[in-house]
């Protein structure tokens, strides 16, 4: 990058300290593990903050009203008022902002090595973003609007005829209620519902004398407060600096505000999704504490992260409110101007990603054209990400959420995932060419310096960028309390829920009680509550339940159903409940968890198969590890590499496609390998199988699950076989399914020329034939043109025919097996004729008679379900599920991981077994995953809104009311109380300069306990005590 000395910046800028309150995180540690398991913050509104009964509408039209149902919200913050030498009065009168903004800049002073008497106070500023304070102030500012009510009150009496006596005490006792749920207005309320002395309290409070102003940028804000401070220091007018954001503003301005925009969404928030439809609301707060790299380096503080570069600009010209992709790319130029580093170089963006469809793409757009300024850069190198994916758009605290975010990766060194980008906006295949979703997470190594950028924007076309690299080495403060590679695979797509009880009636009371706690929850409290229930189930319950659900919502729904089912229509003695989706299962006495495991062939390869067993477990990719060596050893290639691709940074379906190729030449060892990782799975789980039986690949590792032979064999044996049967040249043939039956099938291979013969039997409604490649072809045409569906398999050779022949003559000689099977530690059925095979069997022989040999998949799932009552298909893919349920309609047979990556076919062949009488080591089901104590939503303490709030009972509670409680006072401190009870009026004074003022409020600290006990004794011995408290 060709530059002059002063386009770069002279004061490179250290984060040496952060603190935090968002939805679901108090603490960053919480926060950073929150961002790499993508615990989803959002929950339905809860009514202290937003009754929906009274705001909600579905139609986007209807006035005053809002379609959107779910926010991302903080819970648990209480002001240490006490402790804080605050008036608990100045405490009601204020915006709640300016308490929590100074809890957390507290934080982020600690989080740097700091205390409030020893951090330096001379040039240490405090720059804050924020809009139009918070939604307090808005709602408190309504008491002083009493009389526009009662003009309207009285107007609307009148013309119902109502007036007189009955009219004027009914506004007196209207305006008695109405004033209840506000604070009066004293002299701290105007500097209480300012947004600048927000910034100005916390200088107060620490004694700062930099100045502290508030930065408004809309959604903007706190990352401009962060470029403002970062130029103060940078020009010497700071030493130190807290930059941070805060926004408490979920109330009905704002709400019913962004639903005319159409910026909310009704669904799920998809942030870089080409569904996305417009964001979740959030609230939070966060700050850092910011020096010249320089100053930091010589007090020896801890740097997490270096801020090298920042930018701001505007849009100009256009909508107020639409964003403009040449603007905000004009930000990110000129913070990389700054840096004196190319945007090519960065690992990943935090971007703005509010998950609206145009402001998606107008951000994407814009750091496409900021990368192509810099010349040409390579698809698919710098990645996405967005903390509103996970707590929401938190408006004038976004942006100083995501550069937090942003730090703590740099720092951990790992690229971080975002959340709900399942279908990827198709811009990135088009404008956005240099940019990925990130979709997993990548770890990297710890001295490795990683580059990011922060992206913020705003209404009103303000735009902001900051970029920044990692520090010192990773903080041991932000490690996780898990594996970071388990915590990347611990957010899931379902959840299970298990019930049992010993009758009918106590299951629907204990259904009933759990639905009520399950309401208000959020997405993140989904693992937390199925944990919880699982670890509180009793063991052997005649009567048992299940329901996988996805999301909060769908968990209640199929509550409800769940109870309806049991107060209609409840299952006898011996009866199972399935609903039509398989999601609500009830069993009533039942005793039929035989289960077998059967293992799938050639053609049920898929990338990235069984990935998540292998991220979260240790034991998993030991095993993978040991697979890779066994292989090489054995003169074969590693598979892992393979299996295992980066898919969201695959540049293009063209090269999805010859990653999949390359794992097709490696299927067999691979499909036998995810075969073993489920099967090891599910015996930690706790499920033994009763039978097995596999489909012609599958085969091989059915006789490992027996004992036929070790797990080196099963792989080194099964590479041999796939390459023995792999053939290069013209010879090679090829394999179709056809959606018709052997007989049918038989028809068509009448008169065709060249070699084709019917390989599989795979249902009675689909028949598979192998042989040359030209007749298979022909085959093929012959059966479109009968309207017979057909598809062409993902294989290297035409299997199961004589094709292949001089491949079974090389393994009946050379196969890395035992000649002689021992012993069968289970009844295990053989694909070619349905039979079980029985020891003393010459495996050789076996073996190489039938790669050759037609698979009869019907005769063996017929002569399995007499020996149990489930069938599992161990492995990734649901072939064999869906051809078993087209051969029989019991046992039915069920997929772990249809797709890759997928939970709800695992947590359904659980709820299935679990409800027919299965016991499951339900702690396995949750190790590796992060699971917290969960805690109902109405035992959690919300911010509420004034308007909100119950009313008193009765006149007499109004009147007696007060705002400031000696009573509460007096619970939470008695040495206080009787501080408060003093000349002392006012708790400034405690930290006042005047030395008599300090030794006496020293003194009443230190003795206040003897003194209240003096002080009781003494009104108690008093006559007139007694006389009114009998």
């Amino acid at each position: 990058m060709t530059k002059t000395q002063s386009d770069k910046i002279a004061h490179p800028i250290a984060v040496v300290g952060m603190g935090c309150h968002y939805p679901g995180a108090k603490q960053l540690s919480e926060l950073w593990e929150n961002i790499l398991a993508r615990r989803c913050q959002f929950r339905q509104f809860p009514d202290q903050r937003l009754p929906l009964s009274e705001y909600y509408d579905p139609d986007p039209a209807t006035p005053d009203k809002t379609y959107g149902t779910r926010g991302a919200f903080i819970d648990g913050f209480q002001f240490d008022w006490i402790n804080r030498r605050v008036p608990k009065k100045t405490v009601d009168g204020t915006d709640i902002v300016h308490w929590l903004a100074l809890e957390v800049a507290d934080k982020a002073i600690e989080d740097a090595g700091y205390r409030r008497d020893t951090i330096p106070t001379q040039k240490t500023g405090v720059i804050l973003g924020n809009s139009l304070t918070g939604e307090h102030t808005r709602s408190n500012v309504m008491r002083l609007r009493w009389p526009y009510v009662r003009r309207a009150l009285r107007a609307a009496a009148e013309v119902k005829g109502l007036s007189g006596t009955i009219l004027e005490e009914l506004l007196e006792t209207m305006e008695k209620f109405y004033k209840s749920v506000f604070p009066p207005i004293t002299e701290d309320s105007l500097a209480g519902g300012l947004s600048n002395t927000i910034a100005g309290r916390i200088c107060n409070f620490f004694n700062f004398d930099g100045g502290g102003y508030t930065v408004d940028g809309a959604c903007s804000s706190s990352l401009i407060a962060v470029v403002t401070a970062a130029n103060a220091l940078s020009n010497g007018d700071l030493d130190m600096a807290l930059a941070g954001g805060i926004d408490i503003s979920l109330d009905t301005f704002e709400l019913i505000g962004f639903a005319k925009t159409g910026a909310l969404t009704a669904q799920d928030m998809k942030v870089y999704d080409r569904r996305a439809s417009g964001f979740v609301p959030g609230e939070g707060c966060g700050f850092v504490v910011l020096k010249r790299l320089e100053d930091a380096r010589k007090a020896g503080d801890f740097v997490y992260a270096i801020l090298k570069g920042w930018g701001i600009s505007s849009d100009g010209k256009g909508g107020i409110t639409a964003p403009s992709k040449f603007g905000q790319s004009k930000a990110l130029l000129r913070a990389y101007q700054k840096a004196g580093y190319s945007p090519h170089t960065l690992h990943f963006i935090e971007g703005h990603g509010t998950g609206t469809p145009v402001g998606d793409c107008a951000e994407l757009e814009g750091i496409a054209l900021a990368m192509a300024a810099e010349g040409e850069i390579a698809p698919r190198s710098c990645g996405v990400t967005s903390f509103k994916s996970l707590v929401g758009h938190t408006k004038a605290a976004a942006g100083i959420g995501g550069l937090i975010k942003a730090v703590m990766a740099v720092n951990q060194r790992i690229v971080p995932p975002t959340v709900g980008c399942q279908e990827p906006n198709s811009i990135f295949e088009t404008h956005a060419l240099p940019l990925y979703p990130i979709l997993q997470g990548e770890i990297h190594q710890p001295t490795t310096i990683l580059k990011a950028g922060v992206s913020a924007m705003g209404f009103g076309g303000i735009n902001s960028h900051v970029t920044l690299i990692s520090g010192d080495a990773a903080s041991p403060r932000l490690k996780p309390s898990l594996d970071q590679r388990s915590l990347l695979v611990s957010n899931q797509d379902s959840e299970i829920f298990v019930f049992g009880a010993n009758s009918l009636a106590q299951l629907l009371e204990s259904l009933q009680i759990f639905s009520e706690q399950a309401k208000g929850m959020s997405l993140a409290d989904m693992v937390d509550l199925a944990a919880q229930n699982a670890q509180k189930l009793a063991t052997q319950t005649p009567i048992r339940a299940a329901i996988v659900a996805e999301n909060p919502r769908e968990l209640l729904e199929r509550l409800e159903h769940l109870i309806n089912i049991l107060h209609s229509q409840p299952p006898a003695a011996g009866e199972t409940y399935i609903s039509q989706r398989k999601d609500i299962w009830l069993a009533h006495q039942v005793q039929r968890s035989r289960v077998a495991f059967l293992f799938p062939g050639q053609g049920s390869q898929k990338l990235n198969m069984a990935r998540t067993l292998v991220e979260r477990y240790a034991w998993a990719r030991e095993l993978v590890q040991q697979a890779d060596l066994w292989l090489i050893e054995s003169g074969f290639e590693p598979i892992s590499p393979l299996i295992y691709r980066p898919l969201d940074r695959a540049v293009n379906q063209q090269q999805v496609e010859q990653w999949f190729k390359a794992l097709t030449d490696v299927a067999p060892q691979a499909i036998c390998l995810t075969s073993l990782l489920w099967k090891h799975y599910l015996k930690r789980l706790g499920l033994e199988p009763v039978a097995l039986g596999g489909h012609s690949l599958g085969e091989l590792t059915a006789f490992e699950a027996a004992g036929a032979y070790d797990e080196k064999t099963l792989l080194c044996f099964a590479a041999m076989r796939g390459k023995a049967m792999t053939v290069k040249g013209d010879s090679i043939g090829t394999m179709a399914s056809l959606a018709c039956s052997d007989a049918t099938a038989q028809k068509l291979l009448q008169g065709i020329s060249g070699y084709v013969t019917v390989a599989n039997i795979n249902s009675p409604q689909q028949t598979v034939i192998s042989g040359e490649k030209t007749s298979v072809a022909a085959v093929c045409d012959l059966a479109l043109a009968q309207e017979i569906q057909v598809r062409q398999l993902p294989v290297a050779n035409a299997f199961h025919s004589q094709m292949v022949a001089t491949a079974a003559e090389y393994l009946r000689q050379e196969a890395p097996i035992p000649e002689i099977l021992a012993q069968v530690s289970l009844p295990l059925f053989t694909s070619v004729n349905g039979q079980i095979i029985n020891s003393g069997l010459n495996l050789k022989e076996h073996f190489a008679d039938q790669i050759v040999a037609q698979v009869n998949f019907v005769s063996l799932v017929e002569n399995l379900k007499n020996k149990c009552d489930l069938i599992v298909e161990v492995g990734t893919g649901k072939v064999l599920s869906g051809l078993v349920g087209a051969i029989v309609t019991s046992p039915l047979c069920f997929p772990l991981e249809s797709k890759p990556g997928i939970a709800r076919d695992l947590h359904t062949f659980l709820a299935a077994y679990f409800v027919q009488g299965g016991e499951v080591n339900w702690q396995a089901l949750y190790e590796q995953r992060l699971v917290r104590p969960f805690v109902p939503a109405a035992e959690r303490l919300f911010v509420d809104n004034p308007c909100e709030r119950s009313f008193p009972v009765s006149l007499e509670e109004i009147e007696s009311s007060s705002s400031f409680s000696w009573g509460e006072i007096q619970q939470s401190s008695p040495n206080l109380a009787l501080a408060h009870s003093s000349n002392f009026s006012q708790p400034e004074s405690f930290v006042a300069d005047d030395e008599l003022t300090t030794v006496l409020a020293n003194y009443l600290l230190e003795r206040g306990s003897f003194l209240s006990e003096l002080i009781s004794a003494d009104i108690q011995s008093l006559p007139f005590v007694n006389t009114h408290n009998p």
